[in-house]
């Protein structure tokens, strides 16, 4: 199914963001410390609003432009380059990422926790660069055509957020200690390998709509109804 596709890759790539250490990680770290996980709720609640925005703007600007296979290709290729250097990034960096667990003093609100989760989004390079690259890309290579699939998009992504967030949350909240080091390295290692993976599917199919000829027999075999999820 074409939604189920569209959504399992969303849900993927969304974890080459939500799982590295930022600014995003540590506000839900120290305020789940000191509030539980009505922070973890609270904060992604303003990051899956702004996101909103953000789908919304990337589908408008794009719409048109994805109508043409080549311009769908390039998109594709960049996106797909931007994924995997962020893949690669994960696994090259995953020995020396740390998760640094920690409590503040001060606590906020409900709705000054949810304009922080958009705010620290907005203030990070590396959220506009991702969307720019990374969220057109996935639109080039997945290119919903109704809003049953843009939708199935912007829930698989914000999905990979509430999931990792959640168990961070849990495991502040209970005290939990089995995410060691050693297993969240390994978490980003495998996760670093399958963004990788994804992100060479994203150019070959970039490679196949840009070259001449290639692009309408791709189009032609994505139509298919007999296509699988990834």
């Amino acid at each position: 199914m074409r939604m189920a596709r569209i959504f399992s890759i969303a849900f993927i790539t969304g974890f080459s963001g939500a799982m590295m250490p930022g600014p995003m990680l540590a506000l839900v770290i120290g305020q789940t410390g000191a509030q539980g996980m009505r922070a973890v709720w609270a904060i992604l609640s303003g990051h899956a609003a702004l996101e909103v925005i953000v789908v919304v703007l990337l589908i408008l600007g794009l719409r048109q432009v994805l109508q043409r296979p080549r311009v769908r290709g390039l998109v594709g290729l960049v996106g797909g380059a931007a994924l995997v250097y962020m893949g690669a990034d994960m696994v090259r960096s995953a020995s020396r990422v740390a998760l640094e667990m920690g409590t503040p003093t001060d606590q906020l609100s409900w709705v000054e926790l949810a304009l922080a989760g958009a705010a620290v989004c907005i203030a990070n390079p590396y959220f506009t660069g991702w969307w720019a690259t990374v969220g057109g890309g996935q639109l080039a290579y997945s290119a919903p055509r109704n809003a049953a699939e843009y939708l199935s998009f912007y829930v698989g992504h914000e999905l990979s957020d509430f999931v990792w967030y959640a168990i961070v949350g849990w495991i502040i909240v209970t005290g939990k200690a089995w995410l060691s080091q050693t297993v969240y390295t390994w978490l980003v290692l495998v996760c670093g390998v399958a963004i990788v993976v994804l992100g060479l599917r994203f150019i070959w199919t970039g490679i196949m709509f840009t070259w001449p000829g290639a692009g309408t027999k791709q189009h032609d075999a994505e139509s298919e109804p007999a296509e699988a999820a990834h």
